[in-house]
């Protein structure tokens, strides 16, 4: 009996083309709710980094992040306090607020830091989860000089903290940067943000958050000054720093 010609179809369709029509759309996997991404030094963690996240987490309907701190940033100088004690201000931080948990792969790779790294550990894990990596506006404006920037957006989407006179859309003044920036954008953006949740990576989520302008550098030098910084961090951290004399003039932090 001849082959009917569909059936005759279907079994010399070639395996690249009948492969294309598997998982045409992540809508075809049962995708688990998304995990958002917070790296930092955390030196030390303050309201500044914790307000922000926080509203544009409520914003996104994102439920649970983890706080990643570096172990040697490969953008920054090296880090005043020691990885423990930032580890530990980090664990005081999660038990008050729920929304945090502690992720130390970074410190205990023990070598130089890229987000590449920790994003592509973090797929093979869990390949079923879109990844939403929470930044700054500044850290947009010079993510296109990140680490194979280009690749990240396979593995996540990135969530944009605006800060006060920095938002993504203000020129820049290197021309050639703010045009890359407007062209990634207009290729990547989404004012949905359930879309964050439907998809594996490859959007931005401009969030609307409120100004904290505070760094961990005036924070230092405060207490340096013998100044106040209770209403810069969370009372239990501000306990920490005073109990184990961190960021005082001839501390050693070995």
């Amino acid at each position: 009996m001849p082959f009917m010609p569909a059936i005759y179809a279907m079994l010399t369709k070639k395996p690249a083309t009948r492969l294309c029509c598997i998982g045409l759309s992540e809508t075809l996997m049962q995708l688990k709710p998304p995990l958002g991404i917070f790296g930092g030094t955390f030196d030390p963690v303050h309201l500044g980094h914790i307000c922000p996240v926080q509203e544009a987490a409520q914003e996104t309907q994102i439920e649970n992040i983890a706080l990643m701190p570096c172990y040697i940033p490969s953008h920054k100088n090296p880090a005043v306090a020691s990885s423990q004690h930032r580890l530990n201000m980090l664990a005081l931080v999660c038990a008050d607020y729920p929304l945090f948990h502690l992720d130390p792969r970074d410190i205990k790779r023990g070598k130089p830091t890229f987000s590449l790294d920790s994003l592509q550990e973090l797929r093979a894990a869990m390949p079923t989860t879109p990844l939403c990596f929470f930044i700054g506006s500044d850290s947009l404006q010079n993510l296109c000089s990140w680490h194979q920037w280009q690749t990240l957006f396979s593995l996540c989407h990135f969530v944009v903290c605006e800060r006060k006179n920095e938002s993504v859309y203000n020129v820049t003044e290197n021309s050639h940067t703010s045009a890359q920036l407007q062209e990634l954008l207009n290729n990547r953006q989404t004012i949905d943000p359930l879309v964050l949740h439907n998809s594996l990576a490859g959007h931005i989520y401009l969030a609307n958050t409120q100004t904290v302008t505070i760094s961990s550098t005036e924070i230092r030098n405060k207490i340096i000054n013998n100044q106040s910084v209770k209403e810069n961090l969370p009372t239990k951290v501000v306990d920490y720093i005073h109990q184990h004399k961190l960021y005082q003039p001839r501390t050693d932090f070995c």
